[in-house]
């Protein structure tokens, strides 16, 4: 056969097609896999986007909320765009269930991870109410007003309520003294009575814990005469180191059936706080609480005393005979045993108070002329040369 014969017959075989490399469903799990990592990825740690706004939310979980409202609420103020990463990282991180109510400040962008952690956490400083040593009732339902948004009048009502005062356990008008000055983690929104029985019943451990072990209180007091005496010293004292002897000073009068003559007394019962500043007119006003018109202690406390000022009426200085005192001016008192002590005293209050006062008038004076003098420093130096002064 010749070659142009065996060509030929080859051109009946088929040759063989080349293959067609088929995706397997490995390599298709595989990628899926990596996209997804990716997507949850960016859900933890770019939970606002790549480049959130620079701005900070606000968000407040109520007590009792589940994981997806809470989730819910961070989508819905922009801290996270899907809730899933969240909440799947919530509860392998075991988180689900000790997320605490309370308010918090977030950042846009922050990551999962750092939500998680501070809503564990808890409330910051910034969420903190602090009620300082002293307050009136009234002083204190501004304060609680302002910080979580309740109306002054509804605690104020609250305050005067005596059933409410009787569920309380107190025998008493109103809640004045029994409101503890303390830190307390109220979110916006609690309600006064929610509040008030917190206070009181700090109020009434600090009480308890202060009389632990005691037989009796000073002269027998009950523990609400004691409270009385103690918003007495709260009231009167500024340096801590002084409230000791006020104490003594004020129950050696109450040995001896002296009248207190407690001007702190006198402005509460005027309804002008116990800390205002009083003329002579002032102490003969008719009131229950004015201690310069009535014997032994006011009806009633006249402020909410702190936990020192109760610790100092129990435990007064032991040896301080004095039965007067007054204020120097600076924070300070003068003591004296006897009323003619008492009388140079005052005259020595008065001689320090008016020299502090020409002090300070020629400090204020030397002030002013430094600062007209640096004035026209500047306007000299402002003037080009050769310009009329």
């Amino acid at each position: 056969m010749s070659a142009w014969g065996r060509r030929g017959s080859g051109a009946g075989i088929r040759l063989p097609r080349p293959r067609v490399r088929i995706f397997r469903p490995r390599r298709w799990a595989l990628l899926l896999a990596i996209l997804a990592g990716l997507a949850v990825a960016a859900d933890l740690f770019f939970p606002a986007g790549p480049f959130p706004p620079r701005r900070k939310e606000v968000i407040l979980v109520q007590r009792g909320e589940s994981l997806r409202q809470i989730s819910g609420e961070l989508k819905r103020v922009g801290l996270l765009r899907g809730t899933l990463g969240f909440e799947v990282l919530a509860r392998v991180m075991r988180l689900d269930r000790h997320i605490k109510a309370g308010q918090y400040e977030f950042a846009l962008g922050t990551p999962v991870p750092a939500l998680l952690r501070s809503l564990a956490q808890g409330m910051s400083g910034l969420n903190l109410v602090t009620i300082p040593e002293g307050l009136t009732l009234l002083e204190v339902g501004v304060l609680l007003s302002h910080h979580l948004g309740v109306p002054v009048s509804a605690f104020d009502s609250l305050g005067h309520d005596r059933a409410f005062c009787d569920s309380l356990g107190i025998d008493a008008p109103s809640l004045e003294g029994y409101l503890a000055p303390d830190t307390y983690e109220f979110l916006p929104g609690t309600s006064p009575e929610v509040a008030f029985r917190t206070m009181v019943a700090k109020q009434e451990e600090v009480l308890r814990r202060a009389a632990a072990g005691r037989d009796s209180l000073p002269l027998g007091l009950s523990l609400r005469q004691l409270l009385i005496l103690a918003s007495i010293v709260e009231s009167e004292a500024r340096l801590p180191s002084e409230r000791p002897r006020i104490a003594r000073v004020y129950l050696n009068r109450l040995a001896r059936e002296m009248k207190l003559q407690a001007d702190p007394t006198v402005s509460f019962g005027m309804g002008i706080g116990p800390r205002a500043r009083l003329v002579l007119r002032n102490l003969r006003s008719d009131s229950p609480y004015n201690t310069y018109l009535y014997a032994g202690l006011p009806p009633g406390p006249i402020c909410n005393p702190g936990r020192a000022a109760i610790e100092a009426t129990l435990t007064p200085s032991p040896a301080e005979p004095s039965l007067y005192f007054v204020a120097r001016g600076d924070g300070s008192h003068l003591f004296g045993r006897t009323y003619q002590e008492h009388l140079v005293n005052i005259r020595r209050a008065h001689e320090y108070q008016a020299a502090a006062a020409a002090l300070a008038e020629s400090l204020h004076t030397a002030d002013s002329l430094a600062a007209q003098a640096a004035e026209r420093g500047s306007q000299a130096a402002g003037r080009r040369p050769g310009s009329p002064p």
